[in-house]
């Protein structure tokens, strides 16, 4: 049996994992089973597996198990150093040198050194390599993981970003493999392209980042790469220098007969599909958050009035930003057809977009503005990353709405001009000739970029903000062939979607996709009703003067009622508690400063 052989290999070298075992699940319609018992409780009741898994003729579908109770702060497995693959010893190799010496700029080198070494050693010394027995039980294929999907199982992902992904990484996958052929003609002798896939999908799953002899490089670590994820992590690994050894130790009780296992890390799961071939159904942290992301990606309308001095705010700091925050995507916004144009690290290849989250296109050409002759360059379209939280991806993403939505005096204000060491506008130099716009004072405080707009620039303007927040989202949901209320739904159904499989997978992923969409746009359509409140308080209060709660009529719910409802009842009104406190926090300092000028404007104090 290779397990058998795979582990008395281990033993011999002197590793030590005496209270676990491996085991190699057979997956059906009715379940789980495994090799050594009926029914795995915990692989039923968690998220399973890196290796991911169909049923196939030979399953991919592998768990560490505990043999005995363990108790917390137990070191349950130790891996020395001469049974790890690691980057060194793929940069040692006569390809990993013709690599190393070279000017390529690869995707990933530190998994391509790894590669190297799998794949050269696997040909070159065949049964006769140390690490035969550890070859042996890598998976044979890796139909989980979606490079490898057919046509048939990416339609499952119809209108999901990860489409875009998926195509990127086979793109990736093949320049670096023929760009180290040709500066090694020998890898083309060792492996054809789908098998350099096979390997660096298997890396990509499998390797830890570690630090050894004060050293950081990374590892294939034989046996604790079987380990399957779950959050929160129930054990965790590091080198070791004095025991020259990979170590996992666990953090809590593991009873008999449980599988072990790793986290992977908080990770949206467009990122547990792509590199480990799962997704999981319910991705929350113990304390609610839900790391599930979506790419809103914004850009001007060539058709804009303002659209000279739009560009100049939009594109100021490009290529200085990081985080979520990508000014290296373009798009065309003409034609009526999107389509995404990258910069790529070797040589730039159009694709075809989702084309559904940038704002309408229109045929008008772009123009030189020094020669007024008709050119390609085309807007530069922001993309941000996105999930259900007030974090500084949703700040920035409110900041660039704020932008897209400024009229000329709002763009005035803010804007200009582009010089000395201001950070940001001082509310208080900016003041409202009404309700309907904004008028710079004399202070000269300018933002720097448009994505430092924290603050609501003014009502009209937020309430345009959170329009444009809606039809972008609007667009985005369109493009999917099935309603999040569908996706539920389906997921009950695991004759139709088996648990483990691709199609199953799939549709987790475009459903976390959805959930994050459906967010945002209650976010919009929630704010929007909250700023009708206040926009109506305002007329009143320009009407009369003073504060309007004094002159409401008893059947309209004021601003301060509506947002007590709103943190009372958050459970009733289905509200996360993000959009509660956007609007009590946010909303209200806007409304308080439009109440301030409108009461500067009638002489009151």
């Amino acid at each position: 049996d290779k397990f058998e052989r795979f582990e008395a290999w281990l033993l011999e070298n002197g590793a030590q994992f005496p209270t676990l075992e491996l085991r190699e699940y057979n997956t059906s319609k009715d379940g789980i089973s495994s090799s050594s018992s009926d029914q795995i409780d915990e692989e039923e009741k968690k998220e399973p597996t890196k290796e991911g898994a169909e049923s196939q003729e030979e399953s991919e579908m592998r768990g560490v198990h505990a043999k005995i109770h363990i108790s917390p702060n137990t070191i349950c497995m130790v891996i020395p150093r001469k049974c790890l693959i690691t980057v060194e010893m793929g940069q040692a190799t006569p390809i990993g040198q013709a690599i190393f010496h070279s000017d390529l700029d690869l995707d990933a080198p530190k998994h391509i050194y790894l590669m190297v070494f799998l794949l050269w050693d696997r040909k070159v010394n065949g049964s006769g390599s140390f690490f035969h027995p550890y070859y042996e039980i890598l998976p044979r294929t890796l139909k989980n993981m979606p490079v490898f999907w057919s046509r048939e199982e990416l339609a499952y992902l119809e209108g999901s970003y990860l489409l875009e992904q998926i195509s990127d990484r086979n793109e990736a996958i093949a320049e670096d493999y023929f760009a180290i052929c040709r500066v090694a003609p020998e890898l083309a002798e060792i492996c054809n392209l789908d098998e350099f896939k096979w390997a660096r999908m298997c890396v990509c799953s499998r390797n830890f980042g570690l630090q050894i002899d004060g050293h950081r490089t990374s590892a294939l670590v034989p046996h604790a790469d079987m380990l399957n994820h779950y959050r929160p992590r129930e054990t965790k690994w590091t080198f070791d220098d004095e025991r020259q050894g990979f170590t996992i130790t666990t953090l809590q009780s593991i009873p008999v007969g449980a599988q072990v296992y790793d986290s992977y890390g908080q990770k949206c799961n467009h990122r547990f599909l792509l590199n480990y071939g799962f997704a999981v159904e319910d991705n929350h942290e113990l304390d609610g958050f839900c790391p599930n992301e979506v790419p809103v990606e914004l850009g001007l309308l060539r058709n804009d009035p303002l659209h000279e001095l739009k560009m100049e705010f939009w594109t100021r700091s490009d290529g200085t930003l990081g985080g979520s925050y990508d000014c290296n995507t373009y798009r065309p916004l003409a034609m009526g057809k999107q389509q995404v144009v990258k910069t790529s690290r070797r040589m730039p290849a159009p694709s075809v977009s989702r084309g559904r989250l940038a704002p309408p296109t229109t045929t008008t050409p772009a123009t030189n503005s020094n020669t007024g002759s008709a050119t390609t360059s085309t807007p530069p379209v922001k993309r941000v990353r996105i999930c259900v939280s007030n974090n500084e991806s949703t700040r920035l993403l409110f900041s660039l709405l704020r932008t897209l939505a400024c009229n000329e005096p709002e763009l005035r204000a803010i804007a200009m001009p582009a010089t000395g060491d201001a950070v940001g506008v001082n509310r208080s130099l900016l003041s409202l000739a009404d309700h309907r716009g904004l008028k710079s004072g004399a202070g000269g405080a300018y933002y720097r970029s448009c994505r430092d707009i924290r603050h609501p620039i003014s009502l009209r303007n937020e309430q345009a903000a959170m329009r444009i927040l809606m039809e972008v989202i609007d667009r985005a949901l369109a493009m999917y062939p099935t309603t999040l209320s569908q996706d539920v739904s389906d997921l009950l159904d695991e004759r139709n979607y088996p648990r483990f499989s691709n199609k199953r997978h799939a549709k987790i992923q475009v459903k976390g996709e959805k959930e994050v969409l459906h967010h945002f746009m209650q976010w919009g359509r929630t704010a929007l009703h909250v700023l009708s409140v206040i926009e109506r308080e305002i007329s009143e209060a320009l009407r009369i003067g003073g504060h309007p709660s004094k002159y409401e009529s008893d059947n309209k719910v004021s601003f301060d009622e509506m947002i007590h409802q709103m943190e009372e009842d958050e459970d009733f009104t289905g509200l996360h508690h993000t959009i509660v406190r956007h609007c009590a926090d946010v909303l209200g300092s806007l409304r308080r400063e439009e109440l301030k000028n409108v009461r500067k404007q009638k002489g009151q104090h």
